[in-house]
């Protein structure tokens, strides 16, 4: 599927897939160091009763890589002006990691944009104190996403590193958990990946206070968390936080997925998503 550009009014060209649908836009935001195409297999088992907007955040895949502004807020404007523009009318928005992220500034800060928010594993207090296994891999990624682009390493040898790479809460080869295609996937998107966007955040760049931004939402959500076990960023306890502070917050725990639920459990991650489509139309 081809990619549409725009230039928002903020300035910022954002690139984005947009499958036809029907009358309800539906926003999907991707996690840091990945990009729209990582909703593309599933685009098609996404409810017709949406037409769904996958934007490429700036400084990821093929939109607008700028040299600073790579915090929650800036991304957040992106989807602001975006709905505003683009959809012209409040849009659900779903968000993954980052993405999870940027979902709840938008909707704390722009409430009439936003009919419902379904967040997939976001960093909620994860931003505030990575763990060592996060800090070492984003490191990595870093280093990734810089000889790709000077051409001192290929995807063909970062492939065969990250088909053999043991998860680091598994155990299992990247081969495995991830497969061929996603690992092509992934590489595409570390590779056109602004390097800064992910050293601002290891830096502290998307750090926020949480119940704050939290205690200012006023739009209904829905998460789906996975196991912190296996790798997912947000624990029972802050989810159970999170439904504390926003009343009404419905969570869908799915106990054999880390992180990547709609890439490793596509299924569950649809069907979740499906039913919060039809609840909030």
């Amino acid at each position: 599927m081809d990619k549409t550009t725009v230039t928002l009014g903020n300035g910022t060209r954002i690139a984005y897939l947009d499958r036809p649908g029907g009358e309800t836009p539906l926003i999907l935001l991707h996690g840091i160091t990945d990009s729209a195409r990582t909703y593309e297999p599933l685009l098609e088992q996404i409810s017709p009763t949406c037409r769904v907007f996958a934007l490429d955040h700036r400084g990821h895949g093929d939109s607008d890589k700028p040299d600073t502004q790579y915090n929650t807020e800036a991304y957040a404007d992106d989807v602001r002006h975006f709905i505003r523009e683009v959809v012209g009318g409040p849009a659900l928005v779903q968000g993954h990691s980052l993405g999870g992220a940027v979902a709840v500034q938008t909707g704390a800060t722009a409430p009439e944009l936003v009919r419902s928010l379904f967040l997939e594993d976001p960093p909620l207090y994860f931003v505030n104190n990575l763990n060592e296994i996060y800090q070492r891999l984003f490191e990595g990624i870093v280093m990734m996403a810089k000889t790709l682009q000077d051409g001192s390493r290929t995807a063909d040898d970062w492939f065969q590193v990250m088909a053999e790479a043991p998860d680091p809460y598994s155990g299992q080869p990247g081969i495995e958990t991830m497969g061929a295609e996603r690992i092509r996937q992934r590489l595409e998107s570390i590779g056109m990946m602004k390097p800064k966007a992910l050293e601002d955040a290891l830096a502290g760049s998307l750090e926020w206070d949480t119940d704050q931004v939290l205690d200012s939402l006023s739009v209904p959500v829905t998460m789906i968390a996975g196991n912190s076990d296996l790798g997912a960023v947000i624990t029972a306890e802050e989810a159970a936080r999170l439904s504390t502070i926003v009343a009404g917050t419905q969570v869908i725990q799915i106990e054999d997925v880390g992180h990547m639920i709609h890439d490793q459990t596509p299924q569950a991650w649809l069907s979740a998503l499906n039913h919060w489509i039809e609840r909030s139309n």
